[in-house]
């Protein structure tokens, strides 16, 4: 990890028990993690504005699937004025739990995080796959073949 601007990661901590949440598949926590008027930008769905939306799709995200692991392979914070911007790539391995084979996957987040009333929150998050289309980890057609 490197950081700009600071020698300190002050969103180090929220962001772990971030990642815990979504291993665990616990939308309320994930939810805690972002302001009220966040957007989420997931691969191959619409922007998600605001956090019932984001709940709504969490909720469907882990009915459909299970993150098994999700390790960071790289990471950058930059901060300044209460911001932080984060961008990190990462490796991860998720089970369908449809019973559809694993799905595999690298790919990048982006994430811009606000403090808040003493609380860091995120306020813009947009991920991606860096894998071809059609290499087994699209998680959008796993859940379209369930739906069909």
């Amino acid at each position: 990890m490197s950081t700009k601007h600071s020698e300190t990661d002050p969103i180090a901590e929220p962001r772990r028990r971030l990642l815990e949440a979504f291993l665990n598949s616990d939308v309320a926590t994930v939810l805690s993690y972002y302001g009220d008027n966040a957007v989420l930008m997931a691969p191959n769905e619409p922007s998600l504005f605001g956090k019932k939306e984001i709940e709504e799709w969490h909720e469907e995200y882990f009915t459909a699937f299970r993150i098994v692991t999700l390790e960071q392979t790289e990471r950058e914070v930059t901060m300044f004025d209460g911001w932080a911007v984060e961008r990190w790539a990462y490796l991860v391995a998720i089970q369908s739990l449809s019973g559809a084979d694993h799905i595999r996957d690298d790919g990048r987040f982006l994430t811009v995080w606000k403090k808040e009333g003493g609380d860091w929150r995120i306020q813009q998050m947009m991920f991606n796959s860096i894998r071809p289309i059609g290499s087994g980890t699209s998680r959008f057609l796993v859940r379209l073949k369930k739906k069909g």
